[in-house]
């Protein structure tokens, strides 16, 4: 284990971002760097990144364009993917430091009276408090906008939003949120286990077009957890639906069929097939039908497949699950019998494969 607090105070921010975005550009005399974030189109002449110090004495960056931030392990991860353990061990290879034992952890500020739990969220409490209260406002007169995006936009049930606490931000100052959570209106879109919230994501229901629809918590509030799982109100089949993100998982959930969301898009990584591979029903893919989809739908595949688990890949023609059930008159049915051709072919195919 590293020293987390030790790793950070070694990083100089600012050459970090030079070596992974590229040298500041100038904003008066500020230094400004590009956006890491790849679903954020960067049109304007001033790079929209800038690097200062909170008021807890730690360096920081921050997207003044599409909210993205944090420490420098987020500007790791951003730039490079992986794991967290992965951005501390090339932070540590830049600063010299070295791996140490797990008895052996000093820190340089005194130690806060609340632990980091298994799920890897660092204020529990404050979470669960922000999730609860996001999902009463959706249902209150203020999240009516909130409210008519999911139900009439994009046809999502009210009993499966309310069963996996689907909530709404509206941005306002007064709203309470936990240290590392964006300040933004959306939708919150939760990552419930065991019965508590762990993560939470942002849903932008109508993005500029240079800013991305999906906004994270810092990792300094909770890791990334790669995956969610969403809950039908009745499940009604054993398969399991892995999607791209969580409204089309919702849409499975709406068709009365187990999902798991992919909270990334490093959907062909092997620690995401490794958690998958270890659920004990079938496993059918629904990625996005475009080139990125369906390229890491065939990779998440391969990857299960080494692992004895091959899944069925629903091929939705056009679009993703979720606009496969808004042009859908009977959806639970449609979905039925989508999944259960794919089983059918997938499991003559590999009888074929057999026999040959």
């Amino acid at each position: 284990m590293y020293d987390r607090d030790a790793l950070l105070a070694a990083v100089e921010l600012r050459e970090l971002a030079d070596d992974l975005l590229g040298p500041a550009g100038a904003n008066g005399r500020a230094q400004m760097w590009r956006c890491p974030n790849a679903q954020h189109a960067q049109t304007g002449r001033t790079p929209p990144v800038s690097i200062f110090t909170s008021r807890r004495g730690d360096q920081r960056w921050r997207c003044h364009g599409c909210g993205d931030g944090g420490t420098a392990i987020d500007l790791v991860l951003a730039c490079r993917g992986g794991t967290a353990r992965d951005a501390m061990t090339y932070l540590a290879e830049r600063a010299g430091h070295r791996d140490q034992p797990e008895e052996w952890r000093p820190s340089t500020r005194p130690s806060r009276a609340r632990s980091i739990p298994p799920a890897g969220c660092r204020d529990p409490e404050g979470l669960n408090r922000y999730v609860a209260e996001c999902a009463e406002r959706l249902w209150r007169p203020e999240g009516r906008g909130m409210r008519r995006w999911l139900t009439n936009e994009r046809g999502l049930p009210r009993d499966v939003l309310v069963h996996n606490r689907v909530g709404a931000d509206m941005g306002s100052r007064s709203q309470q949120r936990p240290e590392g959570m964006p300040r933004s209106m959306g939708i919150v879109l939760p990552v419930i286990h065991d019965g508590h919230a762990v993560y939470a994501q942002l849903r932008v229901p109508h993005p500029q077009p240079d800013r991305p629809r999906y906004l994270n918590p810092t990792s300094d509030l909770a890791t990334n957890p790669r995956l969610s799982r969403l809950r039908p109100v009745e499940a009604r089949h054993p398969e399991v639906v892995v999607t791209e993100g969580a409204i089309d998982a919702l849409s499975a959930t709406a068709a009365g069929y187990r999902a798991v969301a992919v909270l990334s898009a490093a959907y062909g990584d092997e620690a995401v097939a490794v958690a998958l591979a270890k659920l004990p029903h079938p496993l059918v893919i629904a990625f996005d039908a475009d080139d990125a989809g369906r390229t890491g739908a065939d990779r998440l595949a391969s990857l299960l497949e080494v692992r004895q688990r091959p899944p069925v890949v629903l091929d939705l023609g056009a679009g993703d699950l979720n606009d496969a059930m808004r042009h859908s008159d009977d959806w639970p049915m449609r979905m039925h019998h989508a999944v259960d051709s794919a089983m059918a072919t997938s499991s003559a195919t590999r009888g074929a494969a057999v026999s040959r």
